[in-house]
């Protein structure tokens, strides 16, 4: 099996799920273990407690932080999360977590955070493109001309939009908007139909440029495995297979840390996951990781 370098993953816990679902750093290398990931890029899980506010997000924020520290071949670069609604303080803590902890820049879930991915957003991205950061927009369908808009306005900072082309009229509309754009990576996490020649995996290959498509897990809420038996399928190249599995996000994270080369060969299980069922799912939804 190819390696892969999982551009997607979350590091924490979102509770305003029902079970409340969540991953430590060693638990995503447990799956990586299992899985062909040789690295990824965490970023705090959206959907973190908020009782102290921006207390709360800094916690996230260092977790992320710590576990690039810890492993620093198998997390190379992290990002953080910011909450609209800690306005200037937010953005202080932003800027914080990228002097300070190393972070690289931010994701975020408008779902999850209850934003409209517009105005709200721009003091948050002037301080990512300050530092020349990398920021990950979750897109699906619904906010590709307002993830198009930032990208545009905020041509110094590098953007992932994430899950795109998840319906073949979104599909046609985020090929539009985003692959113009020179400072645009796409990930295909979640994708609902990656064999479909119209709007899947090779269709995604097809319209956007070679170097800017990625894999991405969405763990811990997704069995990903999928996605990947779906890239290995996938009726386009095996040079085009290694560059969304792997060698695309590996480019990308050398722009924020340039010595940095994918490991040789997947992370040993950690101990306290080697006799732990890590891919258990949810009752009637079988590709929902508990």
């Amino acid at each position: 099996m190819r390696p892969y370098i999982d551009i997607h993953t979350h590091l924490g816990t979102t509770i305003n799920r029902d079970p409340v679902c969540g991953q430590s750093a060693t638990k995503i290398l447990a799956r990586a273990s299992q899985s062909g990931v040789v690295a990824a890029v965490p970023s705090a899980a959206p959907g973190g407690p908020q009782a102290r506010g921006v207390l709360d997000t800094r916690d996230q924020n260092a977790l992320v932080a710590k576990a690039c520290r810890d492993f620093p071949d198998r997390f190379p670069i992290g990002l953080g999360v910011v909450e609209v609604r800690h306005l200037d303080p937010g953005v202080h803590e932003l800027a914080r977590s990228m002097d300070d902890d190393g972070l690289v820049g931010f994701m975020i879930h408008p779902g999850i955070s209850g934003h409209a991915m517009r105005g709200e957003l721009h003091p948050f991205l002037e301080a990512v493109e300050s530092r020349r950061g990398l920021v990950m927009l979750h897109v699906g369908d619904r906010y590709i001309a307002a993830s198009e808009a930032l990208a545009r306005r905020f041509s110094g900072v590098n953007f992932v939009m994430l899950h795109v082309g998840s319906n073949e009229v979104g599909h046609g509309h985020a090929v539009e908007a985003f692959a113009p754009l020179d400072n645009v990576w796409v990930d295909i996490a979640q994708h609902p139909a990656p064999d479909e020649l119209s709007w899947g995996i090779a269709a995604i290959v097809r319209d956007f440029p070679a170097d800017r498509v990625m894999f991405g897990s969405d763990a811990p809420y997704y069995d990903y495995r999928v996605i990947q038996s779906a890239i290995e399928r996938a009726p386009i190249s095996d040079e085009a297979k290694d560059c969304v599995a792997w060698r695309n996000a590996a480019d990308l994270i050398r722009k924020y840390a340039p010595g940095w080369n994918p490991p040789t060969g997947c992370p040993a299980t950690p101990a306290e996951w080697s006799d732990v069922s890590l891919w258990e799912t949810l009752p009637g939804q079988p590709l929902r990781l508990r």
